[in-house]
């Protein structure tokens, strides 16, 4: 995650909204930034350095609403989060459109019914079709108007208003006498107010919403609109994060605003992927809930087979064949309990997913099917209402959690077959890899030997004829460099099988270092470096294998060679450390940049400056010179610096203590 994805700027001038958030941002490595006002939020914005604005409208001046969606427009990568509380979402506001989730936030439906402005909600259509919303409005004591089409919705609500303000004004005026003198006094209103709420279907996006709301406040300003969805809340909060659209909560969903941005930053496409339209197996024994779930269902776009007999559903229940079944237990056939039936269900298809219906009475085998819920592993226990059927809305919601959980499960069992296939190749490659380097090593060791043996031979017995000799020295220097190859590959084929030999005994590391300074000195001043040898007079026993040790110096002096211009400076080090002795290589070469410096142990790699003045090798010298000063108990370094040059360095502890396998 970078640094500007895990900022998050909060807008609130309280302490306690902190506290709310704090625990799930920080938990996921994101940062707050918290400012008071508008003005502060937008300077901070300028800055290009968050990717999130959280507004908490509880502490923002009803006023500014207008002014933070604004803002949200001029930074549009930027995600809005708006905080609604029961205060802020409050019809008595002039507001833009703002966003509800169902079921209606506790007590706004008093809200309403105190309310003289126009109020209109604009609802889904399983929330429509359901008269969820309806219902809900009915027990405050609210009467909606019901319509299923936005088509002249603007002007209807006109209308409404109008027939209200007209409705309120006084009828007429009429004389009241008395026997001190006679007086006017206005008549009251007759009758009730038309109508000031109207329920909407409406199946349109974010964005028609807030068009249609304008449109509706142009003919009526003093009307507020609400867009009400019964979708669940993290996948309608990514849906709108994708659609580049602010996403509101209620304030205590505060501490869910890190996992949605986590979520829409890591795998948002998986959970939006279009996915097949879902088959749900419906079964229940009052033929009115069958009825009513079956048209909730379909219009929430999926497929549904509905039955009021256990045998039929279990007879219908193949594998593939539907992809969640909802069963209302006391619709079981005789020869089935509704655990029965589930068990038999998953034994068909162990991907389906379940849900039961539960009667409330009596209250003994609520309890039981609610239990078996949990002892079967299924989805969900959903209680009936006294109407014999569940709640469309509710059971809506119970099914998109059931078949995103089917989908995750499905997604993550695909994902870890194309995992373990992977694995299994890379094995296989990594496999004849090992064997390859091993039967190259093998296979080439022998005749090279003899190559070398017999050139050195030859340039001896041509040492009358200079230029034949120097066919022969040819010969000799190119089955060296030959060696050196081989015998990296054959030290890569030994470490990666657990095989590398090294001989602990007693180190003598000045003389291992001394002498690999003698023989790189000669290669050093061909190239007109300057190399020196910075040692103490006397350096502590230490156990190691001195090949192996002086194969490490020969590596990093070799390197330092080869990768230093001509004119600079090579100095090999060894410093007394209170546990350890360390030994050091700096040159002044070409340095290595810091995108390179984690890589320099991985076999094969060379940087690009590297390969511009390298003659020969396969890039395997670090790699196997740090498996070897591990094996020594020790540990390898860098420092360096691109154009300026680099030091290596490895130490030997002073008291070995074998690696751990």
């Amino acid at each position: 995650m970078s640094e500007s994805t895990g900022r998050v700027l909060v807008v609130t001038s309280g302490k306690e909204l902190l506290d709310e958030m704090l625990p799930s941002m920080s938990g996921r490595g994101m940062e707050l930034v918290v400012v008071p006002t508008l003005r502060y939020a937008a300077m901070r914005l300028g800055q290009g350095d968050c990717s999130a604005l959280v507004v908490d409208f509880n502490r923002v001046p009803p006023a500014e609403r207008e002014d933070f969606l604004a803002l949200h427009k001029q930074f549009p990568k930027v995600h809005l989060f708006t905080l609604e509380s029961v205060g802020s979402i409050a019809p008595t506001l002039s507001s833009p459109l703002r966003r509800l989730t169902w079921p209606l936030p506790m007590g706004f439906a008093d809200q309403v019914r105190v309310t003289a402005r126009m109020v209109i909600l604009l609802a889904d259509q399983v929330l429509f079709s359901t008269n969820a919303v309806q219902n809900a409005l009915q027990q405050s004591g609210v009467q909606p108007i019901s319509l299923d089409t936005i088509t002249g919705l603007p002007g209807f609500i006109r209308g409404q208003n109008e027939a209200r303000v007209l409705a309120a004004q006084p009828k007429q005026t009429k004389k009241s006498w008395s026997l001190l003198g006679g007086s006017e006094e206005e008549a009251a209103p007759s009758g009730p107010l038309p109508v000031n709420v109207v329920v909407v279907q409406f199946g349109g996006t974010q964005k028609q919403a807030e068009a249609l709301d304008a449109a509706i406040r142009s003919e009526s300003p003093e009307a507020v609109s609400y867009l009400l969805s019964g979708a669940e809340m993290v996948k309608t909060a990514m849906q709108l994060l994708k659609d580049g659209c602010p996403v509101a909560l209620q304030r205590d969903q505060a501490g869910r605003i890190a996992g949605i941005l986590v979520e829409n930053s890591e795998g948002a496409e998986l959970r939006l992927k279009k996915r097949e339209v879902e088959r749900i197996l419906l079964l229940d024994n009052f033929k009115p809930a069958v009825t009513l779930l079956s048209q909730a269902l379909m219009g929430a776009g999926y497929e549904v087979v509905s039955t009021m007999d256990g045998a039929d559903a279990l007879g219908l229940c193949q594998k593939g064949a539907f992809h969640l079944a909802v069963l209302g237990t006391s619709a079981a056939s005789s020869q089935y309990s509704g655990a029965e039936l589930a068990t038999k269900m998953r034994e068909r298809d162990p991907d389906l997913r379940i849900i039961f219906m539960v009667d409330q009475y009596p209250l003994k085998a609520a309890l039981k099917g609610v239990s078996q819920v949990v002892e079967l592993g299924l989805d969900d226990a959903l209680l009936k209402e006294t109407t014999g059927s569940v709640e469309p809305s509710r059971l809506i919601f119970s099914v998109e959690k059931a078949l995103e959980r089917r989908f995750l499960l499905l997604e993550n069992a695909r994902l870890l077959k194309e995992t373990q296939e992977q694995k299994n190749q890379l094995e296989l490659v990594n496999g004849f890899q090992k064997k390859f380097f091993a039967t190259v090593a093998h296979d080439v060791k022998s005749p090279l030997t003899a190559i070398l043996g017999y050139s050195e031979v030859l340039g001896k017995k041509l040492q009358a004829m200079p230029g034949e000799q120097r066919y022969a020295a040819n010969i000799q220097t190119s089955a060296k460099t030959l060696n050196v190859l081989i015998s990296d590959l054959v030290d890569l084929a030994a470490m990666e099988s657990g095989k590398l030999r090294v001989e602990i005994a007693n180190l003598n590391l000045m003389g291992v270092i001394t002498d690999v300074f003698e023989r790189v000195k000669i290669a050093a001043a061909a190239r007109k470096l300057n190399m020196t040898l910075e040692v103490p007079p006397v350096l502590p026993p230490l156990a190691g294998d001195d090949a192996r040790v002086g194969q490490v110096v020969q590596n990093l002096c070799t390197n330092a060679i080869q990768y230093t211009k001509e004119g600079g400076k090579i100095t090999i080090k060894a410093e007394l450390k209170p546990d350890r002795v360390e030994v050091s290589v700096i040159d002044t070469g070409i340095g290595i940049s810091k995108e390179d410096l984690p890589r320099v142990w991985e076999r094969f790699f060379q940087t690009k400056e590297a390969m511009g003045m390298r003659k020969a090798g396969f890039g395997l010298g670090l790699k196997i010179a740090r498996e070897i000063v591990q094996r020594h108990g020790g540990e390898m370094g860098i420092e360096s610096e691109l154009g300026v040059g680099s030091r290596f360095f490895f130490h030997i502890p002073l008291k070995f203590t074998p690696p751990k396998a």
